[in-house]
């Protein structure tokens, strides 16, 4: 088995037990390894989680043919100037852009009323505007950029966890 699909089989495990357990799971955030999966996507909608995960630039998404082409026109007024988190040198803030993606009535109704929705979102770094990074999101439909930000930023605590435990 190839590496990549050994850790896609370890993520897919952790959430099968993290969905079995008592404790509630709302939200998955992960890098690019897993958000191109799609099966990885289907098992988190199935299961009616909520996630922000980051895709490639190339990422096939409904009506464009790579994701980095909804956002390559996007007028100034379209990006938001948020932080994602605190990192070790204080907010890391950048620009977003967020673009809500067709509904598919299998995962995103509950009978003919829509309860989530789909949105590719786009993080833009505010000196250097050519470093974009892209993420696709399921939600509830009262979920708000800020909090898709917010959860997109939290996978950086995780990552630093990793860093520090493999340096000591």
């Amino acid at each position: 088995m190839a590496a990549g699909a050994e850790v896609r089989g370890l993520a897919r495990r952790m959430v099968l037990r993290s969905l079995a357990a008592p404790l509630p799971i709302t939200w998955v955030t992960a890098d690019a390894a897993y958000g191109q999966e799609s099966r990885f996507r289907r098992l988190l909608e199935q299961s009616g989680v909520g996630y922000v995960l980051a895709v490639p630039k190339s990422q096939f998404t409904v009506g464009c043919p790579r994701i980095e082409g909804l956002f390559a026109q996007a007028p100034d007024e379209a990006w938001e100037k948020l932080s994602c988190g605190n990192g070790a040198k204080g907010p890391r803030v950048y620009h977003w852009a967020a673009v809500r993606l067709p509904a598919v009535a299998e995962f995103d109704y509950q009978g003919d009323v829509p309860h989530r929705m789909r949105l590719a979102l786009a993080r833009r770094s505010i000196r250097k505007a050519d470093e974009i990074a892209y993420y696709l999101a399921y939600a509830p439909l009262e979920t708000t950029v800020q909090e898709l930000v917010r959860i997109a930023g939290s996978r950086w605590a995780i990552e630093e966890c990793f860093v520090r435990h493999e340096a000591a």
